[in-house]
């Protein structure tokens, strides 16, 4: 069995109608009721034909899912029986990857994973000067708890509190200079919008192998659940060893050298030649997000679970 983390139901499906014979292609409608719409395609295999009659609308998205989950399952043992998968661990080499997909691009890998959301990142630099100055104020609450009941005390006693008051606004705020929370604020937000342009609020998963990192770009809209509870289930870095299963699109070695423009963007004066060296420039700066360094395989991420 699997529990599912990810699964991309178009690229599942669309890949599942090219290997598997005597598919039926139903036509997904928007209806409040359960409903099928097919053309079979005729076959010696009646796997297509399993899979079409799972592809179902129906008004219940969760009964979607499952069905979906099912679909899964005989994707990849076709792609088992066609020899079209090959498998890895943590333990696999890159050398091993790269020498594999010169028979098929589609890999399966078994590690634990690090999931990195770039979204949730920029909204925590940006309110990140807030988040210090509280956990600096919480630090202080015995503080202050302590002093209130000396001032109350001192109130019924009819006692000078000016001091107690003064001390308490102290602790009330942050301990630091308000130029230099200007400044550290600045810096925070700074780093957020550089980071919101490069990575527009990318969803990411690494998995470590022997002598390389295997990372792949995930979208939202097919994780099965929101990030928070998947945090909170697996960890930003699990323990436990997930199953990814995606298409290398890129490969890089750690002996690659990376080309650069060195031209000036204004060497030409035609407006089409400038746009072209801005083109280039914008690829430049978006690089500094993209480039991969060391040995790194991208993939395509199809499905991520874990095997129960």
């Amino acid at each position: 069995m699997k529990s599912f983390v990810y699964l991309d139901e178009y690229k599942m499906y669309s890949l599942s109608s090219q290997i598997m014979e005597g598919v039926t292609d139903y036509v997904l409608k928007e209806s409040s009721r359960k409903d099928s719409d097919t053309e079979e395609q005729l076959g010696p295999d009646d796997s297509g034909k399993k899979m079409g009659e799972i592809i179902q609308t129906t008004a219940a998205s969760f009964e979607k899912k499952f069905l979906h989950d099912y679909a899964y399952s005989l994707f990849e043992q076709r792609l088992e029986e066609l020899k079209k998968i090959n498998h890895f661990s943590a333990s696999s080499s890159f050398d091993e990857l790269v020498n594999s997909i010169h028979d098929s691009r589609i890999v399966k890998l078994k590690a634990r994973a690090n999931f990195v959301d770039a979204g949730g990142t920029v909204e925590t630099l940006n309110s990140f000067v807030e988040l210090q100055a509280a956990g600096a104020i919480l630090s202080t609450m015995d503080e202050r708890a302590a002093l209130i009941e000396e001032l109350i005390e001192a109130q019924v006693l009819n006692k000078k509190t000016h001091n107690l008051t003064s001390e308490l606004a102290r602790l009330s705020k942050s301990p630091l200079p308000k130029e230099v929370i200007a400044n550290e604020r600045l810096q925070y937000e700074s780093i957020a919008a550089v980071l919101a342009h490069g990575y527009k609020g990318r969803v990411d998963i690494n998995m470590q192998m022997a002598d390389c990192n295997v990372s792949a770009d995930l979208k939202r809209a097919y994780l099965k659940d929101e990030l928070d509870s998947l945090f909170k289930s697996y960890s930003r870095a699990t323990d436990v060893e997930l199953v990814m299963v995606g298409i290398v699109t890129r490969v890089r070695s750690g002996d690659s050298e990376d080309s650069d423009d060195d031209g000036s963007m204004w060497d030409k004066e035609y407006m089409s030649e400038i746009l072209m060296q801005a083109s280039k420039a914008i690829g430049h700066i978006e690089g500094l997000f993209t480039k991969l360094n060391g040995h790194h395989v991208i993939v395509d991420p199809i499905a991520i679970y874990l095997d129960l």
